[in-house]
């Protein structure tokens, strides 16, 4: 599992470390703690509630102990929103699966032309 880190100090002012990473039972599982669909949040994160930005932080911390949603919610101020929904977003991009690459095109082969006539016979010969 790939994972984001966010450095947020907390408003005693101490600094504090969360690893996020995001699967769908994550997701899923910290819906119902946060009472809001987590899943349509993640479709927008700069058009979320307060509600949706707090549980979208609490299911994708890892660390451990993990905070609980209203220590989550605690973490969250004007001065942490862009930093969190940035590291929310890496979390979010981390965990998408990254597509094989396309196998590159073959090379052009030998091209067959249909039977053509012989060529003329050059005159004087």
């Amino acid at each position: 599992m790939k994972t984001s880190i966010l450095k947020i100090a907390t408003s005693e002012g101490i600094g504090k470390e969360l690893v996020l990473a995001y699967d769908f039972n994550a997701i899923a599982d910290a819906e119902e703690p946060a009472g809001c669909n987590l899943l349509a949040a993640l479709e927008s994160l700069s058009d979320i509630s307060a509600m949706q930005l707090r549980g979208l932080l609490f299911a994708a911390v890892v660390s451990t102990p993990k905070p609980t949603i209203l220590e989550c919610g605690e973490l969250i101020r004007v001065d942490t929103i862009a930093p969190i929904t940035t590291a929310l977003a890496d979390a979010y991009n981390l965990s998408i699966p990254i597509p094989p690459p396309a196998a590159a095109p073959a090379a052009p082969g030998p091209v067959l032309v249909p039977d053509a006539p012989a060529p003329e016979p050059a005159a004087g010969v």
